[in-house]
């Protein structure tokens, strides 16, 4: 019985690292400061081209 619960107990801190290495990977592939430098954010409209534009 204690090997049951040892391997139910394994199994989940597996899956809570498994977990931790996808999300570190996704967060990495995600990185909001590279994507920025990469495709830099326009500038902010002026007054007479917001108005141009409506």
């Amino acid at each position: 019985m204690f090997f049951l619960y040892a391997a139910t107990i394994g199994f989940v801190l597996l899956l809570f690292l498994l977990m931790g290495i996808f999300l570190y990977n996704v967060a990495q592939g995600l990185n909001k400061k590279d994507a920025i430098e990469i495709d830099p954010l326009p500038s902010e409209p002026t007054e007479e081209e917001t108005k141009a534009i409506h």
